[in-house]
C-alpha cells in the first residue's frame, strides 16, 4: 500500500512520528498469530469434544460393567438377610427381632419317613432295671411292644466264587458244562462247614435262580453299577477309586473305570436310539442347551426332554442343525423353548416360548435402568409383569381344578386385548422397546400353554434335568474325549429317562452292566436282580 503523504502522515505525527509502513507490518503479523491462535482453538475445542464423548462411553460401559458385577456376586455370594414376618417375635416396640417363624405355612400338612416295607434284622430289648426304684423286671412275653425301626447301610465286601459243575446227558451221552450268559439254576451251600451235601439231599441247601455273567470278569456287576453311578454323580474317577479302596478294601484302576463306564454305554446304545424316536414321537419337548467342554474345547449339551422321556446329545455346534438331528424337519409336537433363534429352525406344530426368560429379563431392565414411578418404561413393564404372572397364576389354578377351560380361555383373551394396548405406548428407552419388539415378534408362542394346558408356561422342565449336568461340568469340566462325550450322553439320556418313570439309579446301571438292552421296552422292565 502507498500513501502520498508518506512519513508526513499527520496522524502519526501526534504518534511520536512513527512509519505507516512499520505499523502495517506489526498490523500483519498481529493478523498472523490471531489465525494461528484460531487454529489452535479449533484444534482443542475438537479435542475437547472427543473427550467428552469418549467420557460419556467409558461412563456407560462402568455403569454396563458394574451392573454385571453385581448379578455375578448376587449368583455366587446370596445375602444372608431374614426377611421380617408376622410369625417372628417381638419386641417392645412392636418390631420383629428374629424374622419369620420358622417352619411350615398354617394349615400345611407335615410328612413323616416313611416306613419300610421289608425288614431284614429284628431286634428284641427288654428293661433289666426299674427306672423308679432300680427292682429286677420280669419278662413279659407277649405282642406289645414299641417299635423303633432304624435303616442303615451295611459296608463290606463281598467275594464269590462261581464253582461251574459239569452233568451228563444221557441222551447225548456226553457232559454238559454250565454256560455263561445264562439264566441257571444255583444251590447256595448253608451248612456250617460249607461241604456239600449228596445231590439228593436239599435239606441244608437253598434253591434260586442266577445270572451268569462272567466273562472272564474279576469285578462284580454290582461293583461296576455302583462305579457308574457315582461317576454320574459328578465325583471323578480317582474319588471313586479311593472310596472303594477306603469303606471296602477294593482296589480299582483308573482304566477299570472308563473300561465299565465304554461297557454300560454299548449296552444302552440301542436304548438310546428308541428314546430318540420317542421323543420324535412326542405331542410336546422341552429343549435348552448349556456349554460343555471336550477335550478342553468348546461343545455344547443339549437336552429334550418331557415328562416321559430324556435325551442328552453333545454337539460342536450351537445351531438349528442339531434340533432337526434330534426332532427332524417337521416336528408334529409343541416345542417349548426360551426366545433362542436355533429352535425356529424346524416346523413345529405349535411352540411355547419360556415365560420365565422373559420376566427375568423384564426385572433385569428395571433393576437396571432404575425408572421413575410415573414413567412411560415403568409402566410398561411393570403391567406387563404383572400380566404374565397373571396368565400363570389362572393355568396353576386350572391345574388343581379351580377353574374351568372356559374361564382360562376367557383370561387368555383378556391378557392378549391388555398387552396389545400397552405395546402401543411411546417407549423412550432401548432396553424396553427391545422386550417390545420381542413380544411382537413371537406373540403367537406366548400363551400356548393357555390354549394347550398340558403345556407348561415355563421351560423349567429341561432345566431341571440339565441340572446336574451342570453340577458334574464343575467338578469334572466335561470330557477328555468325543468317544466319551458319546458314551456321556448314552448312559444320562437312559438314566434320566429311568428316573422319569420311576426306576432306581443303581437298578439301570446293574442292567446296563449285566446284559445289552436291546430295545425301548427294556427300560420299563429294568428291575432288581433275583437274588
Amino acid at each position: 500500500m502507498d500513501c502520498k503523504l508518506g512519513t508526513n502522515c499527520p496522524y502519526l505525527i501526534r504518534n511520536n512520528n512513527r512509519n505507516i509502513y512499520e505499523l502495517l507490518d506489526k498490523l500483519n503479523n498481529l493478523k498472523k498469530y490471531a489465525e494461528r491462535l484460531e487454529k489452535l482453538i479449533t484444534k482443542d475445542k475438537d479435542q475437547i469434544d472427543y473427550l467428552t464423548e469418549e467420557n460419556k462411553r467409558l461412563k456407560a460401559d462402568n455403569e454396563r460393567l458394574s451392573y454385571s458385577i453385581k448379578l455375578m456376586l448376587r449368583k455366587i455370594f446370596k445375602p444372608n438377610i431374614k426377611k421380617r414376618g408376622s410369625n417372628g417375635d417381638e419386641d417392645n416396640n412392636g418390631d420383629f427381632i428374629n424374622g419369620p417363624k420358622r417352619g411350615a405355612l398354617i394349615g400345611h400338612k407335615g410328612k413323616s419317613r416313611v416306613k419300610p416295607k421289608e425288614i431284614n434284622e429284628f431286634i428284641d430289648i427288654y428293661p433289666e432295671r426299674c427306672d423308679i426304684c432300680g427292682g429286677e423286671v420280669e419278662r413279659i412275653y407277649d405282642n406289645t411292644f414299641d417299635e423303633h425301626i432304624v435303616e442303615d447301610i451295611e459296608i463290606r465286601k463281598k467275594v464269590i466264587c462261581y464253582r461251574l459243575h459239569f452233568g451228563y446227558c444221557k441222551k447225548c451221552k456226553k457232559p454238559v458244562y454250565p454256560k455263561k450268559n445264562k439264566i441257571f439254576k444255583r444251590e447256595i451251600n448253608t451248612t456250617t462247614n460249607n461241604t456239600t451235601n449228596d445231590a439228593g439231599n436239599l435239606n441244608n441247601h437253598d434253591i434260586c435262580y442266577h445270572d451268569l455273567s462272567l466273562n472272564h470278569d474279576r469285578i462284580g456287576p454290582n461293583v461296576k453299577a455302583m462305579c457308574g453311578y457315582l461317576r454320574l454323580q459328578g465325583l471323578p474317577y480317582r474319588k471313586v477309586e479311593r472310596i472303594f479302596k477306603d469303606l471296602f478294601d477294593l482296589k480299582i484302576t483308573h482304566s477299570s473305570f472308563l473300561n465299565f463306564n465304554k461297557e454300560q454305554a454299548e449296552n444302552g446304545s440301542i436304548i438310546y436310539e428308541g428314546i430318540k424316536e420317542e421323543i420324535r414321537k412326542s405331542s410336546n419337548v422341552n429343549c435348552d442347551e448349556t456349554g460343555w467342554r471336550v477335550n478342553g474345547c468348546n461343545n455344547w449339551l443339549w437336552i429334550f426332554t418331557n415328562k416321559d422321556n430324556a435325551l442328552f446329545k453333545i454337539d460342536e455346534s450351537r445351531s438349528s442343525r442339531v434340533v432337526r438331528d434330534v426332532l427332524g424337519n417337521n416336528y408334529n409336537g409343541i416345542l417349548t423353548s426360551d426366545f433362542y433363534s436355533a429352535y425356529n429352525g424346524i416346523n413345529a406344530k405349535g411352540n411355547q416360548r419360556c415365560i420365565g426368560h422373559l420376566l427375568v429379563e423384564i426385572n433385569r431392565v428395571m433393576e437396571k435402568n432404575k425408572f421413575p414411578d410415573n414413567s412411560i418404561d415403568f409402566k410398561f413393564l411393570s403391567e406387563l409383569k404383572e400380566l404374565f404372572k397373571d396368565a400363570i397364576a389362572k393355568w396353576n389354578e386350572f391345574r388343581k381344578e379351580l377353574i374351568s377351560i372356559k374361564d382360562l380361555n376367557n383370561s387368555r383373551d383378556k391378557t392378549i386385548v391388555k398387552i396389545m394396548k400397552l405395546l402401543q405406548l411411546e417407549l423412550e428407552n432401548d432396553d424396553t422397546k427391545r422386550i417390545r419388539k420381542r413380544i411382537i415378534k413371537f406373540n403367537n408362542e406366548l400363551f400356548t400353554f393357555m390354549d394347550n394346558p398340558e403345556i407348561e408356561p415355563t421351560n423349567n422342565r429341561a432345566e431341571r434335568n440339565l441340572r446336574p449336568n451342570v453340577i458334574m461340568r464343575k467338578i469334572t469340566f466335561g470330557n477328555r474325549s468325543i468317544s466319551g462325550a458319546r458314551r456321556h450322553e448314552i448312559i444320562m439320556s437312559i438314566l434320566q429317562t429311568g428316573i422319569l418313570k420311576d426306576i432306581e439309579p443303581l437298578d439301570i446301571f446293574i442292567s446296563l452292566t449285566t446284559k445289552p438292552l436291546k430295545s425301548y421296552e427294556d427300560v420299563l422292565n429294568i428291575r432288581p436282580p433275583p437274588k
